[in-house]
């Protein structure tokens, strides 16, 4: 029996021996595996680095005194030494394409940083005529490609880019001429040859060039630049070629590079937003000329409708209503009286009237007042106020509606508002054709015969068209917002503002803004300013939208409304 028990001993043991044999052999196998993983990352992580860190620039030539012997030169631009272990010549004249690769001379292909080398010295290599790439590959993996025109202008090489290589309709684009000085010898004095566009009417103007550098070593670039405006049909392709130019330094000869060309698609400037569209192919628009504060004296404040007609046919007006609503319903408020006094604006025709209370009415049923295509007409009046009925507290917003009977059927438009006081200025907004007159004859609502890419000039007033004691007080603003595609805008003046600021904004529109600087009293301020009509090629209507905000006698809130339409056609 105790013999049993020691066999059984040993054979445990010599299994457990076994058991711990293998176990510390997978464990040995398991720290084996995991440290070659991390050598492998970590040998993964310093290529890319590598890599990440490896810049170099890569230029090629061929020497024709010497049977199209090719060089290709290498800078190293990076901080670590720079190992190039071989080149691939592609022949983009072979249509199959064909591509060879020629391994380097150890002597020629260790660079250190800040060097550069001519790294085919000690292999030469003959190019046939034709087109050609070469790839330089580094022992790590990067590539850099370069083109030669063999048997062409190989000294010098230029390429012409158009940024952006499309451009609406009077906008700028930019030419990039990139020079590279692919010979063995310096190149002084390096420009460009002349800039050509056809077609040339295209060009409205151009910048001056901007040079970074004149003279370059081999296998240095440089970049010229200039800016043109162009105008055009939508759908012109405007095209441009040039070619560079410089004085090779030993000989003196003036060296000429390849001619390149780019190109430039002109496309229509719609301005979604500040351009009149028909969102119904058969309906005018809409704009209207508010006062607010309209003051309850017996002054007159300036109201009116601007019809656009943005259809290719006629339409004939034959009334136009702008109704006032006061809250609550039944109070006696009246915006407008029945039988209000009214005083047309011209050009409007005189059929203004009020039928009926809070309602003013244009109507001409034996002559309707056509609106041309792509056109607008305005309808212009000065009326009195009517009267509060003073039984409750006076209406801080009247709701404002204008509706249009037209041979196209009747449309109206909300949103609208206006305020009453039982003495308050009568503060408008509006153009006119006099600095700072508020007569009938000066006043305007919109702007005609306006000339694509022509200059205007707007006189923006900001007035009180009351009588009485009343007035704008100081501080407040007349705000003029322009729209998309006005350009080189300047307030050339203002006779009762603080200095004008501007902005602009990134969907191309801007605004001007001007503080009073002392009450106004049944007369009128003026900021005058300049600006760019849009180049375009078609007929296009913009709407400027004339606002002020501020107070009436220190405490009324005030805000005058005038959406002024402006037509720009080429016609």
């Amino acid at each position: 029996m105790r013999r049993s028990r020691g066999i059984s001993t040993i054979i445990g043991s010599v299994f457990f021996m076994v058991l711990m044999t293998a176990g510390m052999s997978v464990s040995y196998l398991v720290i084996e595996t995991q440290s070659d993983m991390i050598t492998a990352q970590q040998t993964i992580a310093d290529s890319e680095i590598k890599k990440i860190q490896e810049r170099f620039s890569v230029s090629a030539v061929t020497m024709d005194d010497d049977n199209h012997r090719l060089a290709v030169f290498v800078n190293n631009e990076g901080t670590n030494p720079l190992e190039i272990d071989n080149i691939w010549i592609v022949n983009q004249t072979d249509p199959a394409q064909s591509a060879r690769k020629y391994d380097l001379n150890y002597a020629d292909s260790i660079l250190a940083p800040g060097y550069g080398v001519e790294i085919l010295q000690n292999t030469p290599l003959y190019l046939n005529p034709g087109d050609y790439d070469i790839k330089v590959v580094s022992s790590i993996g990067t590539i850099k490609t370069t083109g030669l025109d063999v048997g062409g202008a190989n000294k010098i090489k230029a390429k012409l880019v158009l940024s952006p290589p499309d451009v609406r309709i009077g906008e700028n684009a930019t030419a990039l001429l990139f020079v590279t000085n692919t010979g063995t010898t310096r190149l002084l004095n390096v420009t460009s040859g002349v800039m050509t566009a056809a077609p040339s009417s295209s060009i409205v103007n151009m910048s001056p060039m901007v040079q970074v550098a004149s003279d370059l070593a081999p296998a240095e670039s440089a970049v010229l630049s200039w800016k043109y405006r162009l105008l055009g049909p939508a759908g012109t392709n405007v095209t441009f070629s040039t070619f560079a130019q410089g004085i090779d330094e030993p000989t003196g000869v003036l060296t000429q590079s390849n001619t390149d060309s780019g190109m430039v698609y002109l496309r229509d400037n719609a301005e979604a937003g500040s351009v009149i569209t028909s969102d119904l192919f058969s309906r005018p628009e809409i704009y209207m000329v508010i006062p607010n504060t309209f003051g309850d004296s017996a002054s007159q404040g300036l109201w009116g409708v601007n019809i656009v007609n943005p259809t290719d046919q006629p339409i004939y007006v034959s009334k136009v209503v702008i109704s006032a609503q006061t809250s609550p319903a039944n109070s006696n408020d009246e915006i407008f009286d029945a039988g209000c006094p009214t005083l047309t604006v011209p050009p409007t025709p005189s059929n203004w009237s009020c039928p009926t209370s809070n309602q003013l009415m244009w109507k001409n049923t034996v002559t309707p007042q056509v609106v041309n295509p792509k056109s607008v007409a305005p309808f212009l009046t000065k009326v009195t106020p009517g009267d509060l009925g003073g039984s409750g507290a006076e209406p801080e917003t009247v709701v404002v509606q204008a509706n249009v009977f037209t041979t196209l059927g009747q449309f109206g438009k909300a949103s609208y508002g206006t305020s009453m006081r039982t003495t308050s200025a009568i503060s408008n907004v509006y153009l006119s054709k006099v600095v700072d007159s508020a007569a009938n004859a000066n006043i305007m609502a919109n702007v005609t015969g306006i000339l694509p890419g022509s200059t205007q000039t707007f006189n923006v007033v900001l007035a009180d068209l009351d009588a009485g004691a009343s007035q704008i007080s100081a501080g407040s603003r007349l705000i003029i917002n322009i729209p998309k595609g006005w350009s080189n805008v300047n307030v050339v003046g203002n006779t009762g503002f603080a200095a004008p600021t501007f902005q602009s904004f990134p969907d191309g529109s801007s605004q001007i803004v001007g503080t009073l600087l002392s009450n106004l009293n049944n007369a009128g301020k003026t900021i005058t300013f300049t600006a760019t009509a849009p180049p375009i090629s078609e007929t296009k209507m913009y709407v400027m939208y004339v606002l002020a905000d501020g107070y009436v006698d220190g405490s009324i809130v005030l805000g005058p409304l005038a959406e002024v339409v402006l037509r720009v056609s080429p016609n």
